[in-house]
């Protein structure tokens, strides 16, 4: 017979079993404290690839803008039109080599980023025979270069003083007047300049990195919370009932013979039970499907702005009225979502009011969820789910194409 024990028994493993597997769940790595976590790490996958891309070619092309002043004085020296071309090729090999080094780097290891490095700094140095002394100007881009994607702050100190060092030299080499005069003397202060933003640039996205970490494990450790929490929600509705029920229909089944009066009012308190452990287990399921419309907001406005998307809402939801609240958040949970997913838009707009709340994108919209008048309700799973959750209430939900070009989804309390 199934004793109360056995019923705890299986709630504490229940609770057990899925704190683990929330505790087993993939965590964030720490960046190590010798990392220069500027750009992609060597066991990056696709997509911080391609966010390190986006951040290296915007920032080599404002690099390169620079370079044009080098250019200039090229061009505006004594030497003839011949030397004029031929150094201005050399430069633009090495500005080629420059904006896409980072792509033979960022899939490798701290070797392979030093032999690159060392390559395009090298052909940088030989820049003295075509270019003249000026060239000392474009060995600023081998500095920030070593700075975005080395992986270790000592390679990116040691470039940097390596470039200091022979800038300092060739400024020897022509004549600390003529250096003076010519503006070389100050390449050495700006490739400082250069190499302190990187580290300061690499330690904030550091922090950045760690602080993403921090939230991603109190996100992890809220949902072992949660889930132990509903377990234990669980267990307590339903380990005693579940307990009593089975001794009450093992009961039932041997007195039927001998005393079916009795067997059957053992039934019945059964059936009791029964519905009452349901109706708990209801209420428990309620409690814990309960959505916060402000806690939606914030959350929401955190992944528009993570994704990129220039967001539009309301402070907070005290413009809902209290009855259309945890529709209106479940909703807004719905519509941000798909609008970060699968709308591909650069803005979105929530407006609230009392018995209306409306989510917009500029997005390519979604044909496949839009409902024209008189047409058979379609959609995905999703919105499915938000109307079934609407009718319980007394709203409804309809989508469209929103002012801004893209996908409206909008769910409205009805008078009552």
């Amino acid at each position: 017979m199934t004793n109360l024990s056995e019923v705890s028994g299986a709630g504490s493993t229940s609770t057990t079993t899925e704190a683990r597997g929330a505790g087993d769940a993939p965590r964030a790595s720490r960046p190590s404290a010798r990392a220069f976590p500027w750009a992609a790490a060597p066991d990056a996958d696709d997509a911080e690839v391609r966010v390190a891309r986006r951040r290296w070619y915007g920032g080599a092309a404002f690099g390169l803008l620079w370079q044009a002043l080098l250019l200039v004085a090229v061009w505006t020296d004594d030497r003839s039109v011949a030397e004029h071309v031929s150094a201005t090729l050399a430069l633009a090999v090495l500005y080629v080599g420059f904006v896409f080094a980072p792509e033979a780097m960022w899939r490798h290891g701290l070797r392979r980023r030093v032999v690159v490095l060392a390559v395009l700094a090298g052909y940088a140095g030989l820049l003295l025979v075509p270019v003249g002394p000026a060239a000392v100007w474009s060995w600023l881009l081998i500095v920030a270069l070593s700075g975005f994607v080395t992986a270790r702050l000592w390679v990116a100190v040691a470039v940097l003083g390596t470039v200091v060092a022979a800038e300092l030299v060739v400024a020897a080499v022509v004549g600390w007047d003529i250096a003076s005069s010519s503006g070389i003397l100050f390449a050495p202060i700006i490739a400082v300049s250069i190499g302190a933003s990187m580290v300061f640039f690499g330690r904030q996205r550091a922090a950045e990195d760690q602080l993403g970490v921090a939230q991603d494990e109190l996100t992890r450790l809220a949902v072992v919370e949660e889930r132990a929490r509903f377990s234990r929600d669980l267990h307590d509705v339903l380990g005693h009932s579940l307990t009593v029920v089975t001794m009450k229909s093992a009961l039932a089944a041997r007195l039927v013979d001998v005393d079916p009066v009795r067997a059957k009012a053992e039934m019945q308190d059964v059936e009791r039970l029964s519905r009452e452990a349901l109706q708990g287990l209801r209420q428990a399921v309620g409690g814990y499907r309960q959505a916060d419309l402000d806690a939606e907001l914030v959350s929401a406005r955190t992944a528009l702005d993570t994704a990129g998307v220039a967001a539009e809402l309301p402070e907070t939801g005290d413009a809902a009225a209290e009855d259309a609240r945890s529709l209106f958040a479940w909703v807004l949970r719905e519509g941000v979502t798909n609008v970060v997913r699968h709308a591909a838009a650069s803005r979105a707009r929530v407006t609230l009011t009392r018995t209306t709340l409306t989510i917009e994108d500029d997005g390519t919209g979604a044909p496949d969820v839009t409902e024209p008048a008189g047409s058979p309700r379609v959609g995905g799973n999703g919105l499915r789910g938000l109307r079934e959750r609407a009718d319980a209430v007394g709203a409804s939900v309809t989508t469209g194409t929103s002012d801004l070009g893209g996908f409206l989804l909008r769910v409205e309390r009805r008078p009552r």
